[in-house]
């Protein structure tokens, strides 16, 4: 047993003034008041009279402007924001005449609300919670909604809540004034109960009869005490307090995230939705966009490896008229057989070589025309060399070259049905058809300097039997092609210096040939796409910005939206970074839920569309990351605005709104 010899609450000088331009008013002017252990005291005044101005400053809702306040012999017009809230939380439980329950919860949870930011586990203060409904006559109520309850039974929730953490003293503001007179009377007998068990009550009401039930009554007018009567005397011993709390002591992220997903998110879907919306777009354009240039650059690199990424090709200029006859005149022969023996002998980094001409021959096969049909006369390591296989035959020997055999190998394009009995003329000669290539597609057209086909439809003839049965314009040159396969692919450069240095000095410093390296090409192609990928990348960051402002807006009017809800939970206990972080972690959470979504969405999208445009998919996972971890900032970035107004708002002011 404890004895209530020194005020439980005591106010010397109170003043509290606003201002309404160059006016003030004193809400509180001069109020001495002690308030003791075990009193059961009412605050009685007209509207305006500064009754519950009094009890906001007494409950630590709001700061006095002059004078001082002690609760429990602590000085409370020192104590900083989480003080007071611990104070809110632990020491005072407040009733208020609009219940002030949060929508999207049950009864139970409505109850166990100030338990949370004491850090207490979910399980334990939701059986708290359930001990507590049962004493307010609310066990059968636990999973309903405030919506289904009558407004004596949100009372009662309300009371369940303040006596949650066995607080000092209970603030009740106007708590029958909601209410009906016989709804009214059971929830003031539950008021008498609790004082009758050594609760402290100050209770706020304009209205005598209410006021009858309190052992003092404490008159207001104009912001000063009238008259202070007090009707039964305190008792002079109390039951010992019994400490409830948590030693963690503050809201724990489980709690905060589950806050955040449920009462901010799910509790309005639509406008959720719209917010991921714009997230969505962004994180999915970074993604497909990245994706589409890789799977791009990736077909070019594939294309180069299937002609052959080691291939160093020399290219006959196919010099006409007056340019010819300087080139010959120079000492130049144009490309020929002996070119491609220079370079085999001098260049060690050679490992296979082929030599190539066109020809424009009529081509009929069973006597129907060929028209798609190109005719090359090949030789060395022509099929090495081009990536080729034969399906069925034999290729083309150094017999066929020696003996200029009427030969050919043809493409798997031009395959007939019925191979048994072929008849194919070139040039109206016949030849025999000693072998077929397996089928083969290599896409080019995004390569513009390969030029090569893709020997679907080429039909291939030994070289020195199209040298000697074909007759040629004066000058031209011997081959159209020199191939030249490297043993590596870092060679490429050194090889390609060695070979126009050499062709140089063969051709007489004559420009009639070009050296064609494919990676080259690749570079050159994928350079230029650079910019293309900027701006790809500064279109996707433009709408994750768009996407971030979106949540900005729809977090500020969230904040505006929950006052209410914001003011509940400081009059509970949740100091400002408690409701900082809460906002913030909404602002997270949506920006996170919508990279996720446009990770999914970006890979439904790269994959579909990779069809029609004949591209691979490739994702990397380094922008994949960067445009999570962007959607992450933006959320950061632009929920901190909100979440910083959120828990800067006056708390007297949103609980005073109806």
């Amino acid at each position: 047993m404890s004895s209530p010899s020194e005020a439980l609450l005591q106010l010397r000088g109170a003043r509290k003034t606003y201002w309404m331009g160059e006016n003030a008013i004193h809400a509180l002017d001069g109020v001495d008041l002690d308030i003791h252990a075990g009193e059961f005291a009412a605050i009685i005044g007209s509207s305006g009279s500064g009754k519950s101005t009094l009890m906001h400053m007494l409950g630590c809702l709001d700061r006095l402007s002059e004078g001082s306040y002690t609760l429990g012999g602590e000085d409370m017009s020192v104590a900083d924001d989480t003080q007071l809230s611990r104070i809110r939380n632990r020491e005072i439980g407040f009733v208020f005449q609009q219940f002030h329950l949060l929508p999207n919860l049950s009864v139970q949870e409505n109850i166990a609300l100030p338990l949370a930011y004491s850090g207490i586990p979910r399980k334990e203060r939701l059986e708290r919670a359930k001990i507590m409904a049962g004493r307010v006559g609310l066990d059968a109520r636990l999973d309903h909604r405030p919506t289904e309850l009558s407004g004596g039974q949100c009372q009662r929730v309300a009371i369940a809540r303040a006596l949650i953490h066995n607080p000092r003293i209970l603030f009740a503001d106007e708590p029958t004034g909601a209410l009906d007179s016989k709804t009214g009377l059971e929830i003031l007998a539950l008021l008498d109960q609790l004082h009758a068990e050594g609760l402290t009550i100050l209770l706020v009401t304009h209205d005598p009869k209410v006021a009858h039930h309190a052992h003092r009554n404490i008159t207001l007018s104009d912001g000063q005490i009238l008259k202070d009567e007090t009707r039964v005397p305190r008792p002079q011993s109390l039951p010992a307090r019994e400490d409830q709390t948590h030693p963690n002591g503050h809201l724990q992220f489980g709690d905060m995230f589950r806050i955040g997903l449920r009462e901010g998110l799910l509790a309005h879907k639509l406008r959720t939705a719209l917010t991921l919306l714009g997230v969505i777009i962004g994180v999915a354009s970074v993604i497909a966009m990245s994706s589409f240039s890789l799977g791009s650059k990736k077909k070019q690199a594939d294309q180069i490896r299937a002609l052959g990424a080691n291939l160093v090709r020399v290219v006959d200029r196919r010099l006409e008229g007056a340019s010819l006859y300087e080139a010959r005149a120079s000492g130049s022969l144009g490309l020929s057989r002996q070119d491609a023996a220079a370079l085999r002998s001098r260049v060690p980094d050679i490992q296979r070589s082929a030599l190539q001409r066109a020809l424009e021959l009529e081509v009929e096969l069973n006597r129907r025309p060929q028209a798609e049909a190109q005719v090359l006369a090949v030789a060395g390591d022509w099929l090495e060399v081009n990536n080729l296989r034969l399906e069925q035959g034999r290729s083309i020997s150094a017999e066929d070259q020696q003996l200029k055999n009427r030969v050919a190998v043809l493409g798997a394009g031009l395959k007939p049905k019925d191979t048994e009995s072929l008849d194919l003329r070139i040039g109206g000669q016949p030849y025999q058809v000693i072998g077929w290539l397996e089928n083969r597609f290599v896409d080019t057209t995004e390569l513009e300097a390969a030029d090569s086909s893709n020997g679907n439809y080429s039909i291939y003839l030994p070289l020195e039997t199209a040298l000697n049965r074909y007759t040629w314009l004066p000058l031209r040159s011997e081959l159209d092609e020199i191939q030249l396969q490297l043993r590596d692919e870092d060679q490429l450069a050194p090889a390609g210096r060695s070979i126009r240095r050499i062709l140089d000095t063969l051709h007489r410093g004559v420009e009639d040939f070009d050296l064609v390296i494919p990676l080259d090409l690749l570079k050159s192609k994928q350079e230029s796409q650079k910019l293309l990928d900027l701006l790809s990348l500064a279109i996707s960051a433009i709408s994750l910005l768009v996407g971030g402002i979106g949540i900005m807006n729809i977090m500020l009017a969230s904040v505006t939206e929950r006052l209410k809800e914001i003011g509940i939970r400081r009059a509970v206990g949740a100091r400002k970074p408690d409701i900082r972080r809460q906002f913030l972690v909404e602002a997270i959470l949506i920006s996170m839920c919508g990279g996720l979504a446009g990770i999914g969405l970006s890979i439904g999208i790269v994959s579909l569309a990779s069809i029609p445009l004949a591209i691979p998919v490739v994702f990397s996972p380094g922008v994949i990351l960067v445009a999570f971890a962007a959607a992450f900032g933006t959320g950061l970035g632009f929920g901190a605005y909100p979440a910083i107004r959120a828990s800067n708002q006056n708390l007297v002011d949103i609980l005073s709104r109806e």
